[in-house]
């Protein structure tokens, strides 16, 4: 899956929760909850049969939604939706940098195998990156007004 598709749904679940409206002393207790989903995600998307892109598409698209996450962040002042990104790739990340073998046999358990997946579904899957995009900058605008 594409490390774009991992943060932005990551970026969406945080900005799909209730965390930000929450009273403060909840809001704290809510935030770890919300940011471990976030990771979590990854393995979800990741059990979904795919394709795979080559690693200098896939950063280059990735660089495009951590831009529109930062632009994001810092138009609503809000960092954790940039922290909820961070964590919807950090697994690939580890992964790339060999992090931890026993991390690695957990996320390759966790992958889809033995699926043919047709090449047209990598254009679904950007056109479910470009609707997650929508929700996170109408969601932000929605939550603008404080």
């Amino acid at each position: 899956m594409l490390v774009a598709t991992h943060m932005a749904a990551a970026a969406a679940l945080y900005r799909l929760s209730s965390v930000r409206s929450l009273p403060t002393p909840v809001k704290w207790a809510a935030v770890p909850a919300v940011l471990v989903l976030s990771f979590a995600s990854h393995f979800a998307l990741d059990a979904i049969p795919h394709r795979e892109l080559h690693m200098t598409g896939n950063t280059a698209l990735g660089l495009l939604v951590i831009a529109y996450l930062f632009y994001i962040a810092w138009r609503d002042r809000d960092i954790l939706v940039l922290a909820a990104g961070f964590l919807g790739a950090l697994p690939d990340v580890m992964w790339v940098l060999d992090a931890s073998p026993a991390f690695n046999e957990i996320h390759s358990k966790l992958h889809f195998h033995g699926v043919r997946v047709p090449f047209y579904m990598l254009f679904v899957e950007i056109a479910g990156l470009l609707a997650l995009t929508v929700l996170i900058y109408r969601k932000s605008r929605l939550g603008r007004a404080r």
